[in-house]
């Protein structure tokens, strides 16, 4: 109960038996507490060293009296009295007390210290800041900013993920992260390509993250990276397929009513991995991706503007297209625009 104080266990069964049998030398202390006659003296000593004990007076005490006992401790023969309770123990709770405030005040100034350093980590990378608007270069400080913007996340955070992999692994889910804020009570919304054409292993990534309960659904495009944290921020990539260009962070409302509109018409535009499992007809056979591409082809869009639109890359786009054709058994792309419109993909 006294630990804090600076009395272990033994030093303080002794103490409080001293409380009750002041005139007690050290072999009765010994023997009504069962301990070694070492281990009382060792007590008696830290006591000695914490103030609750004092030498007696070099006058000689009355006789008969029971105030003094005399210690013959590690520290050679001497007398030793209890200084009263009510001041021992108050000057050490008030010695305690100062410090824990000195302590405090250590902590504080750490705490401070630690916020500058991690202030300068994310920056690291920070082109520009205007207010506002903070403009990030290279994958690395992209990697940093995602990961500051997403561990403090208090409540929501809305993500676009079109790939992870390559110039964009800098967008890479880290999947540990989200399923941290999600057991912390933060809802996870993640927009990513139809998972026909992605990886296996971000296959994986958001089988996990729906699994921990993230909320996930598909898009045939998306046009850039972006993630919305609690509203009040969002990274947004600087170009849509490669992170050399660095990203920007906005805080400014007026733009965030923008990207929370953005993200809500495609978010309800997208589907759900269960409602994709349900869909019927012929168009069921074909990817929600495999089919914007065709549609994007129907425009007359060039195999990089598609790529572009589609977040992947164009020889993603192109082997597509072979598969697509040698499926539907046409030999020119007017022959393959013609069997999707008769198949009513278009």
């Amino acid at each position: 109960m006294l630990r804090v104080l600076g009395l272990d266990a033994g030093t303080e069964s002794v103490y409080r038996l001293m409380l009750e049998h002041p005139s007690w030398g050290v072999d009765a202390l010994a023997e009504a507490l069962g301990a070694a006659r070492a281990d009382v003296l060792t007590a008696l000593d830290r006591l000695a060293d914490l103030a609750l004990l004092r030498a007696a007076a070099d006058t000689e005490p009355d006789a008969g009296s029971d105030d003094d006992a005399g210690f013959e401790g590690t520290r050679g023969p001497t007398t030793l009295r209890l200084v009263p309770p009510q001041t021992g123990l108050a000057a050490l709770l008030a010695r305690r007390e100062e410090e824990l405030r000195r302590t405090q005040l250590e902590v504080d100034a750490t705490r401070a210290a630690v916020a500058d350093l991690l202030a300068d980590y994310t920056a690291q990378g920070r082109e520009s800041a205007t207010g506002a608007v903070e403009r990030f270069t290279g994958p690395d400080a992209v990697r940093r900013c995602l990961e500051h913007l997403t561990l403090h996340a208090a409540a929501d955070l809305r993500v676009f993920a079109p790939t992870g992999t390559g110039e964009n692994a800098a967008w890479e889910l880290d999947v540990p992260l989200y399923e941290d804020r999600i057991a912390q009570g933060v809802r996870v919304r993640v927009l990513h390509l139809d998972s026909t054409a992605g990886s296996p292993e971000r296959r994986r990534a958001m089988r996990r993250l729906a699994q921990a309960g993230a909320e996930i659904r598909t898009v045939p495009s998306l046009p850039l990276h972006m993630s919305i944290a609690d509203g009040e921020s969002a990274l947004l990539s600087t170009s849509a397929h490669t992170t050399r260009q660095g990203a920007v962070l906005i805080r400014e409302p007026s733009a965030l009513v923008g990207l929370h509109a953005l993200f809500s018409h495609l978010w309800d535009e997208g589907t759900s991995p269960a409602a994709a499992a349900h869909e019927a007809g012929e168009a069921a056979d074909y990817s929600a991706q495999e089919r914007a591409l065709l549609r994007f082809l129907a425009d007359g869009l060039t195999d990089e503007a598609v790529a572009r639109k589609l977040g992947i890359s164009l020889r993603s786009e192109r082997r597509m297209i072979s598969g697509l054709s040698e499926r539907f058994g046409a030999h020119s792309r007017f022959q393959l625009g013609l069997q999707a419109a008769q198949r009513g993909l278009l």
